[in-house]
């Protein structure tokens, strides 16, 4: 399995990584920034998506927009936006198939929750 994680924030990618690995048997690609989330989007397929919501040149939703309406390899894959700015608009925004929501700061458990049925666990 194939997960991809997104963040302009190198500790919060290194946390995450962590602790997913340790928890589920998973591959993890890492972007830090939506376009290259974008780029590497192209040429791989992902079991899950999981992004930050803010980052410079493209946000997480543009990514997730990006993948969902353009024609990829990735644009059935489920995606996760982690956001400290989570709202009614925001979810409306991107009320499309295969896409959460996960308001920081992140408790565990709910992300454990959300990815679990996708992995593995060690």
């Amino acid at each position: 399995m194939k997960l991809l994680l997104v963040d302009d924030e190198p500790e919060i990618l290194n946390f995450l990584q962590k602790t997913i690995e340790d928890k589920f048997k998973c591959q993890i690609e890492r972007a830090e920034s939506g376009l290259d989330a974008f780029i590497k989007c192209q040429d791989n397929i992902f079991d899950f998506i999981i992004t930050d919501y803010k980052m410079p040149f493209m946000t997480g939703a543009a990514l997730v927009m990006a993948l969902k309406t353009r024609n990829n390899v990735n644009s059935d894959t489920h995606c996760l936006i982690l956001t400290a700015y989570l709202t009614k608009d925001l979810k409306e925004q991107l009320n499309v198939d295969r896409v959460q929501f996960l308001s920081k700061p992140i408790q565990l458990d709910q992300l454990f929750e959300i990815i679990g049925p996708f992995f593995e666990l060690r």
